[in-house]
């Protein structure tokens, strides 16, 4: 299920693979592209002159660096000159942010000021996704720790942060030391291709240099992988790739349970004369998926029991909406098929003997005081983290240790790491009085520095966070 990258090369190739063979073919690549790809009759101080010279050569007949200044000669309108001025300023803010971003991972100052990581600071502060904000931060320390050609070529404006972003995916461990080696002429080859070409040309240097050294990537397990993303639309998304055995008999349950669902709806279309419709091979392989889980649910697994799933419905008594835990709207037809499943479980919220208030009874929340912060908090209550429910503790306000009651009043979701943040020395968390609904629970934390927090509630704060 992978699609291996080739190098699109027009001359031959034999032999093993080397830093220099496919240095040499950046090389030739390069006099094909400004022969033939960047010919435009007009002179060029880096293309080759009468003689089939450099006017600027490099040194030992390399190609000479070309300068990466997208601020020259005018392109004959103002908004092309300035959207030419904006790309070339993007370069320089795209290298500064990479600067500061790898210094405040090496250090606790996001900790210790904000009780985040550095990444979900940054994603926070900024309004970005927490992944793409995470990749950046990362991005950023390989780029200073190892890359530090690659870093001056972004700062001049010879590369875009995108091909920082291609050159370090595919500079993995077993080649890293290879691809910096040829980090020169991989530079220069984002002066004359398009980013697209480029993009194709490194992660095909990138596959030579892994086949070279006996990598079989269908035999790497890490290779497997699957990521499921919900959407408040309703919508999931699911993407990956398996390798080797995995992927073979994954495809196969797929492929055969598919071909037996189209066969059903085939035999419904005919009895119905029609009026039940055959559906396209990809709905019925998205239905074969769900029947083959469905199906294994009902096996129980080496203790005897069966997979138990649990979903929580909320109803907005005021608009009607339906939603899940993750605030992902839910449709009457789809609760429809979740009761039948018989996937919702009762929640007692009060009465006589009410199981959300414990008192001193027991330390720990108990399932429904699990069930009923899930649908109160949603997720982490820390301003700025995104962590769901089914990561987090469930924390004492007013400490166990210090008489505090196990009530839902008095307990909110933290995920661990901001579960050890509010255990801190000079960090204090306090129920929020001024809330102005008494039966509004809402918490508030007081740092080292005495700045105060204001607790979040599905992830959305309150109140807009400090400037």
């Amino acid at each position: 299920m992978i699609v291996e990258a080739t190098v699109i090369n027009s001359e031959p190739f034999d032999g093993t693979i080397t830093c220099c063979s496919t240095q040499k073919f950046i090389d030739i690549y390069i006099e094909q592209v400004y022969d033939i790809t960047m010919s435009t009759g007009e002179s060029n101080p880096n293309q080759p002159n009468s003689d089939g010279n450099r006017c600027d050569s490099g040194r030992d007949g390399e190609p000479a660096a070309i300068s990466g200044d997208l601020v020259g000669a005018s392109e004959g309108a103002p908004e092309l000159d300035e959207l030419v001025a904006i790309a070339a300023q993007r370069c320089r803010l795209d290298h500064r942010e990479s600067v500061l971003l790898a210094e405040i991972a090496q250090t606790d100052v996001c900790d210790v000021l904000h009780g985040h990581h550095p990444n979900v600071w940054f994603a926070d502060r900024t309004r970005q996704a927490r992944y793409t904000a995470s990749s950046r931060v990362r991005t950023a320390q390989r780029l200073h720790n190892r890359y530090g050609e690659l870093a001056d070529a972004l700062a001049a404006g010879v590369v875009g942060w995108q091909h920082v972003v291609v050159f370090d995916r595919a500079a993995n461990s077993r080649i890293r030391a290879a691809m910096i080696e040829l980090l020169p002429g991989i530079i220069n080859l984002a002066q004359v291709a398009t980013f697209e070409r480029w993009s194709q040309e490194v992660r095909g240097i990138a596959d030579r240099l892994d086949q070279d050294g006996g990598y079989d990537p269908a035999t790497d397990p890490t290779n497997n992988q699957l990521h499921l993303v919900p959407t408040t639309g309703g919508i999931t998304y699911i993407s990956g790739q398996l390798v080797g055995e995995l992927a073979l008999t994954i495809k196969k349950l797929i492929d055969g349970e598919t071909d037996r669902v189209l066969t059903r709806y085939r035999s419904d279309a005919e009895a119905s004369d029609g009026d039940i419709p055959v559906p396209s091979r990809a709905q019925a392989a998205a239905e074969a998926l769900g029947e083959l889980v469905d199906r294994a649910s009902s096996i129980p697994d080496a203790t005897g029991k069966l997979p138990e799933p649990e979903i929580v419905v909320i109803l907005n008594d005021q608009t009607g909406d339906l939603t899940d835990d993750d605030g992902n709207h839910l449709s009457p037809v789809i609760l429809r098929f979740i009761i039948a499943a018989g996937l919702i479980r009762p929640l007692e919220m009060a009465g006589s003997g009410d199981p959300l208030r414990m008192g001193r009874t027991l330390r720990c929340a108990n399932r429904h005081q699990r069930r009923a912060l899930t649908v109160r908090d949603g997720g982490c209550l820390f301003p700025g983290c995104g962590r769901p429910a089914h990561w987090c503790d469930a924390h004492h306000a007013d400490h166990w240790d210090t008489n505090g009651p196990t009530d839902i009043e008095n307990l909110a979701l933290l995920c661990r790491h901001h579960h050890r943040v509010t255990h801190r020395p000079g960090w204090a968390m306090t129920r929020d009085q001024d809330t102005g609904d008494p039966n509004e629970i809402r918490f508030r934390w007081r740092t080292p520095t005495g700045r105060l927090l204001e607790s979040q509630r599905h992830h959305q704060r309150s109140k807009p966070a400090a400037a």
